[in-house]
């Protein structure tokens, strides 16, 4: 992939600025994959966007860097202000342009980012006309079918040989996540569609005979639920400890399972454990959980400056002080005070990845592209000292659109967080109109009813019929499952 991407870059890029603004009709940029790639082989940071919000990019983001090297991708590169076209470099960009030999630019702009590598590899420095490219773009799908045809085989069997034995639960979510992680990578998963809805209909039955007593258990032993892991904490180190909390939101088990190798390589020590998310998994509860150490509030204004207090709070009731704490935001500095005993770093990256993945092989190469970088990160606060704990807020899941929620429906649901794709929170006042969706939905969808909310069991979503997305808020096993590891 390297040799395409590096391509790429050179395409857009200029030695003697640090920024270029691409018109690229044919989207290839906007591809999360090839972002990725981009930020992690080459160090270019693309931003997609209006002109307008560029603009505000440029002022607050660029003129504030002084290294950082971006690729600002617009519509129309014609009605840009002077003072951005006299810093950039203005170009336009297309996959075509790589492959001035392919006579079939239209049949360039339907292939994946993938299909496009192997397609470089073969074609060579050949010619090749209408025709033969059809054949090889036919070609290069039936070889890629059949391997995955195989490969499915492969990881059907590895998953139907999984015990689903929930009293050794350790064991279990180990082996589901490993199948998971290698299955989206060779970009077989949603092949499985059978077999993890046998595994995932297991957990659900696991989640109503235990997930909600966890709520509620003894924080000493473990952190079962993400509210208990700063009690957990607080009662395993004294004051004069440095424990840094990672928290990297969206990352489900299986994700972490990625991340471990690369940690590996570099060894660290490892401890690995999990926890589970608060439902419905939404970040307004499940972080908001893990930050009061406690559980959640519905009036609670999800933001970095309420994580601040929270964080702090919760370290000043036992005995802390505040120069001993200090919460860290994806968009700031990471500088760590002199004296910091709690640390806690907070990481969106991976949530804005995943939500911007069109399947779980988007979402698996993501994820491989990002761990190599975030061990540097980790391996910062290793050098200073702390004893790391790594968790996240929620998962995430595969799901497709059922139906969209009505006009009417949407009424009983207007408070900040109470509708998602697979989740629902009524007023108290509404339970009558709860249990109306519960009984209309209930023929798509499997969904969990509990107190005012309500949450997706299966992979459907309040989405327009058949759309395909990657998003969160409901309880299914790749949701509820998040790490909970010292390292």
């Amino acid at each position: 992939m390297q040799r395409l991407i590096q391509k790429i870059a050179e395409r857009i890029t200029a030695e003697y600025t640090r920024l270029s603004i691409v018109s690229n009709p044919d989207g290839v940029l906007t591809n999360p994959v090839v972002q990725s790639h981009l930020l992690s082989e080459c160090g270019l940071n693309v931003v997609v966007g209006s002109q307008l919000q560029l603009r505000i990019h440029y002022e607050l983001i660029y003129k504030a860097s002084e290294n950082d090297r971006f690729v600002y991708v617009c519509p129309n590169t014609d009605t840009l202000l002077p003072d951005m076209v006299q810093e950039a470099r203005v170009t336009d960009f297309s996959i075509g342009q790589l492959f001035p030999l392919f006579a079939d630019k239209n049949l360039l702009q339907q292939l994946s980012f993938e299909e496009l590598i192997i397609l470089s590899h073969k074609m060579g420095t050949r010619r090749i006309n209408m025709a033969e490219g059809k054949r090889m773009v036919e070609d290069i799908r039936n070889e890629e079918n059949e391997k995955r045809k195989h490969s499915a085989e492969h990881y059907r069997q590895k998953l139907q040989s999984v015990a689903l034995e929930w009293r050794m639960m350790g064991q279990t979510v180990k082996a589901i996540s490993d199948v998971i992680a290698d299955a989206a990578l060779a970009g077989v998963f949603d092949q499985l569609t059978e077999e993890w809805t046998h595994v995932n209909e297991s957990f659900q039955g696991w989640l109503d005979s235990n997930y909600f007593a966890l709520q509620n258990s003894n924080p000493l032993l473990r952190p079962a639920c993400v509210n208990s892991v700063l009690p957990h904490l607080a009662d395993k180190f004294g004051s004069g400890d440095k424990i840094a909390l990672v928290v990297v939101d969206g990352l489900a088990f299986w994700q972490w399972r990625i991340l471990a190798r690369y940690l590996q390589k570099n060894h660290f020590t490892i401890k690995e454990d999990f926890t589970t998310a608060w439902l419905p998994t939404i970040t307004m509860l499940s972080r908001q959980a893990i930050f009061r150490g406690d559980r959640p509030q519905m009036d609670y204004k999800q933001s970095p400056e309420a994580e601040r207090r929270l964080w702090k709070d919760f370290w000043q009731q036992v005995g802390m002080l505040s120069y001993e704490l200090q919460y860290l935001y994806d968009n700031e500095e990471f500088a760590i005070n002199e004296g910091v005993n709690r640390l806690a770093y907070v990481t969106v990256e991976m949530d804005h990845k995943m939500h911007a993945s069109r399947d779980m092989r988007d979402l698996a190469v993501l994820t491989d592209v990002w761990a190599p970088r975030f061990c540097e990160q980790l391996r910062v606060l290793k050098d200073m000292g702390y004893t790391i704990y790594l968790t996240s807020d929620h998962g995430s899941s595969a799901a497709t659109g059922q139906r969209p929620l009505t006009q009417v429906e949407k009424v009983f649901l207007y408070k900040d967080g109470s509708r998602g794709k697979r989740h629902l929170i009524y007023n108290s006042d509404h339970t009558s109109e709860q249990r109306k969706l519960y009984d209309s939905a209930s023929e798509n969808m499997k969904l969990l009813s509990r107190d005012n909310w309500l949450a997706v069991r299966d992979f459907g979503a309040f989405e327009r019929s058949g759309v395909s997305l990657i998003t969160h808020g409901g309880s299914s096993y790749t949701e509820v499952v998040v790490p909970f590891v010292q390292l």
